[in-house]
């Protein structure tokens, strides 16, 4: 749990994720999905609780011990503006996780980061330009590259279109869905947007004031749902579709 001026943001919240799953945190503004991915990732404090990754206890390891977990569970942010230092090249931004954990790829980091970059459709050519001469899209790309430049295991995408017109929100679920498929990546996928959460997930988790109230297969998500909060957001996301 987590606990902000006395009052719950974050309880009762249980869930796993299985080996190459996508599962899906749906709620509104407030409902605690940020606060969810900061603590897994170690950003904000947790007051209670435990979070297991294959076995190894996310929240109270330190040191070395914190920084292989952290090589395995990797995060993309929802700001493409703000989540890349406007002070570092793209090659510095790549190669910072890599002289983190000391790692030497087989090849050199060079090739390295040629085929990085290809993997999430951008050319070796923007390796010494800065994240302000690239459309929020293409900072997009280089933040999920960033996240995967590790070869992690778990990726926590925190509201990571939501930022982005339509057409290029498209192109990068279109992205993260083939990555987690040729990686066999599982991924954590929050968003208040109904239509995303059902198009990429597996399976959906309902986040309401810091509770989970309802999980569904993302398939069963407009015909099961038996909670009013659920019958609430799909109500409303179905209105905005229709502009009503």
């Amino acid at each position: 749990s987590v606990v902000y001026n006395g009052r719950p943001i974050l309880d009762k919240v249980s869930f796993t994720v299985n080996e190459g799953e996508t599962l899906g945190i749906l709620g509104e503004s407030g409902s605690g999905k940020s606060t969810l991915a900061r603590a897994l990732m170690g950003i904000h404090g947790v007051d209670s609780g435990s979070a297991l990754l294959l076995g190894r206890d996310i929240l109270n390891a330190k040191g070395s011990e914190r920084l292989a977990i952290l090589r395995d569970m990797q995060m993309v942010f929802q700001d493409p503006f703000g989540s890349l230092d406007p002070r570092m090249t793209v090659r510095q931004i790549l190669t910072e996780p890599l002289k983190i954990h000391k790692i030497n790829p087989e090849g050199g980091v060079e090739a390295f980061l040629e085929k990085s970059l290809t993997e999430v459709g951008l050319a070796k050519e923007v390796l010494d330009r800065y994240p302000t001469e690239f459309s929020g899209g293409q900072r997009q790309r280089i933040g999920i590259c960033r996240a995967l430049i590790l070869n992690p295991k778990l990726i926590i995408a925190d509201e990571a279109v939501s930022a982005l017109d339509v057409s290029v929100q498209a192109q990068i679920l279109e992205l993260l869905m083939e990555l987690k498929k040729k990686r066999g990546l599982s991924m954590i996928f929050i968003s208040h947007d109904v239509a995303v959460v059902r198009q990429i997930s597996d399976r959906i988790l309902l986040l309401y004031h810091g509770d989970v109230v309802e999980e569904l297969p993302a398939d069963k998500l407009l015909t099961d749902a038996k909670h009013d909060y659920t019958k609430k957001l799909l109500k409303a996301a179905l209105s905005l579709r229709e502009g009503k």
